[in-house]
């Protein structure tokens, strides 16, 4: 019995530990709250392996705030510092915010910012191509947040 527990337990070890290689491909789904502005948001986005160690890595969140509509656009580029089941990486990108509301149904008043993103997170497998990915940053807007984002990563090829 032990042995058999023992083969098994290798087996799933095998499966969780492949390689990130060149040209993988990743969709991600999840959830993320800026800290400075208190929103919460839907975030959807990809991950291209440039290289086996460097990643694009382009999400899109859209907030919901108690007036108007507010989204975020990011293209942040991923160090691997780590592979197989827990792989770890550190960040760096752009971001562009959006903002708009409705004032008494007079106008709308819209705001852009631009800033840089910086941070770390992880993709920690528990499946063949579903892994969890949580991501810490900072982003560099005007007064600049800290943002958290969790989502669930599926794994294309």
């Amino acid at each position: 019995m032990k042995r058999v527990f023992l083969i098994a337990l290798f087996s799933l070890a095998l499966g969780f530990a492949q390689a990130q290689e060149r040209g993988d491909l990743r969709l991600q789904a999840g959830g993320e709250f800026g800290f400075g502005s208190e929103l919460f948001g839907l975030n959807f986005g990809g991950e291209y392996l440039l290289t086996d160690k460097i990643s694009a890595a382009p999400n899109f969140t859209v907030f919901f705030p108690e007036f108007g509509n507010a989204s975020n656009l990011n293209l942040d580029f991923r160090y691997y510092l780590t592979e197989g089941p827990l792989q770890w990486y550190g960040m760096a990108g752009f971001m562009n915010a959006w903002s708009s509301v409705n004032f008494l149904g007079i106008g709308n008043v819209s705001n852009s910012t631009q800033g840089a993103n910086l941070g770390a997170g992880g993709v920690l497998m528990f499946g063949d191509r579903i892994a969890f990915n949580p991501e810490l940053k900072y982003q560099a807007q005007r007064g600049g947040q800290a943002v958290f984002r969790l989502g669930l990563v599926y794994f294309l090829n």
